[in-house]
């Protein structure tokens, strides 16, 4: 056991003395153990399992099965990465392309990436996995992918399944750099699966928002306003500023370069993927995990993340968007199952000839299990507030606007004015000023997510039910990934300790104290609501009488 859970374990008591709380929630499961609502103390012993031991229809399509991930240090990746050493006994070898970045080497980034507390249940469950593991250097934005000559020829002979999702998922990306990852990079790739010998599924992981500019959104391809030729001749012929200039005209409408370049890296697999054993994965919003390898973990504050992490900390008070609209979200866990078993159904559905149509998977939540942001919030809001972190400079107080005049107006009161005061207290006190700057950035993603949080969207995921149907009963065990079934309270039950725990690197040690914290919190909340309504009333009063005086 290590000291965190010590201090916890003599700081327990303190918790029920510090906050009033009903006795029903006492005695619930949030004074119980975090780390046993995370799932991490439900490790298993490790075990071996022998060659010639069946496992289900999934696993032994990856048995002796050597795996390639483009991608490995993004969000998804790192979990398929988890999930396919972990859950896939007898896969022979997992290939990882990434790039030297900052000054470290790819082994490097490679340990840093297991030091992760995602893969601590891999570590205790499967000690002798980075047998399985190989690192290549390489970068997907170069020709070759960046791979030595040795290099490339030796995955072209070894490598049997094929994920391709290295991509840039920033929003504000510039058009060059979005173009190089997320259309080169699938044009590279694809060049490079074409001269595999013994290539049996490929899956290139786009987005459910590939094709955001239209409403109803079926599992097949669109039509961009330019061919993806086109558009790399462009790169290669014009410089940053006339590229620059030319965005918005590129991207027609599209909201961002982001979504605009995923489209056209399916236009690409649309053109090039005949004669490959070949599909797309579009997940929607990737969130924090289900169940796998433990509940919560997240490592990106993008989207509804990071709404919650702000309204957590009591740096966000108010957003723009309609609370009623659906919000299509996955977790990460359920979208990388529905990943592998798409590659799994890939393979056995042989190439895609020339002409024929390539499947498509619409990874999302709308169709089966919607959700509005209305009630996300209020479920994470309901089991996150008893997880505060240290970390918090406010307690709770978030409601989002629908109008965007009154939105203007709240903002200003509830995050510029406030950022600036208590920057200018921080400034005279010594301490260095931060919350203007995080409104700034707070304001830029705003304007950022608009676009998403004030439109609904049609999807058919019919392809999707479908696989999920043609399972066997193990393997929908081992790889859940039904939507229909999820629960979202059940998610929500660990999300806000995870994002406390895993992104907010607020340890389970400082519970107490930070439990301490918000109960101060609350009271200064409480005041600064009195002294403000006693304000208004003065005003309100003041302005009424003066109106009373002259109609006198």
């Amino acid at each position: 056991m290590d000291l965190h859970l010590k201090a916890l374990e003599r700081s327990q008591s303190q918790l029920y003395n510090k906050v009033e709380v009903s006795q029903d929630i006492v005695n619930s499961k949030y004074f119980l153990d975090p780390l046993e609502l995370l799932g991490e103390r439900s490790f298993k012993e490790p075990k071996e399992i022998p060659e010639d031991v069946r496992g289900t229809d999934i696993q032994e399509f990856f048995h002796g099965k050597n795996v390639l991930i483009t991608g490995s240090t993004g969000f998804m990746g790192k979990v398929l990465t988890e999930k396919l050493l972990r859950s896939m006994p007898h896969i022979k070898k997992l290939y990882l392309l990434i790039r030297t970045k900052k000054g470290k080497d790819v082994t490097s980034r490679m340990n840093e990436i297991f030091e992760d507390r995602l893969f601590k249940r891999l570590k205790a469950e499967k000690p002798n996995y980075q047998q399985k593991v190989s690192v290549v250097a390489g970068d997907c934005c170069l020709s070759d992918l960046g791979l030595t000559p040795s290099d490339y020829q030796m995955l072209q002979k070894e490598v049997n399944i094929l994920f391709h999702g290295a991509a840039t998922v920033r929003f504000d990306e510039k058009i060059r750099l979005a173009v190089d990852i997320n259309v080169y990079g699938a044009k590279e790739v694809l060049n490079f699966a074409k001269g595999c010998k013994n290539l049996q599924s490929m899956v290139h992981v786009s987005t459910a928002f590939a094709n955001c500019n239209k409403l109803y959104i079926e599992e097949k391809f669109y039509e961009a306003p330019i061919r993806y030729e086109n558009l790399l001749r462009l790169t290669k012929t014009k410089d940053d500023d006339e590229l620059d200039k030319m965005t918005p005209e590129l991207i027609a409408d599209w909201p961002n370069t982001y979504t605009f370049t995923k489209a056209l890296g399916e236009q690409v697999v649309n053109t090039e993927g005949g004669g490959l054993p070949i599909s797309v994965f579009r997940p929607a919003v990737v969130i924090s995990s289900y169940k796998e390898p433990v509940r919560g973990w997240i490592d990106n504050v993008y989207g509804p993340t990071g709404l919650l992490v702000g309204a957590g900390t009591g740096v966000l008070h108010t957003y723009l968007g309609d609370q009623t609209h659906i919000t299509d979200m996955v977790p990460v866990d359920l979208a990388t199952n529905a990943l592998i078993a798409a590659a799994y159904k890939t393979g056995k559905s042989g190439v895609v000839e020339k002409g024929d149509d390539i499947p498509i998977y619409n990874y999302v939540s709308s169709v089966q299990n919607p959700i509005s942001w209305k009630e996300f919030i209020k479920l994470n809001y309901k089991h996150g507030i008893h997880w505060p972190t240290i970390r918090a400079v406010w307690y709770y107080s978030f409601t989002p606007i629908e109008n965007p005049y009154f939105f203007v107006m709240v903002n200003f009161l509830l995050h510029t004015l406030p950022g600036y005061i208590l920057d200018f207290l921080a400034i005279i006190c010594g301490e260095p000023p931060m919350l203007t700057k995080i409104y700034k950035k707070l304001g830029k993603f705003a304007d950022t997510m608009t676009y998403f949080s004030t439109r609904v969207w049609t999807f058919r995921n019919d392809r999707v039910q479908d696989l999920w149907a043609s399972l066997s009963p193990e393997d929908q065990e081992e790889f859940f990934f039904d939507l229909g079934q999820m629960n979202w309270e059940y998610h929500a039950q660990a999300n806000c300790l995870g994002l406390r725990v895993y992104l907010v690197k607020d340890d389970i040690h400082t519970l107490p104290a930070a439990r301490r914290k918000w109960q101060r919190l609350y009271y200064a909340h409480c005041a600064l609501r009195i002294v403000c309504a006693i304000i208004i009333a003065k005003l309100s009063w003041m302005v009424l009488n003066f109106f009373f005086k002259n109609l006198l």
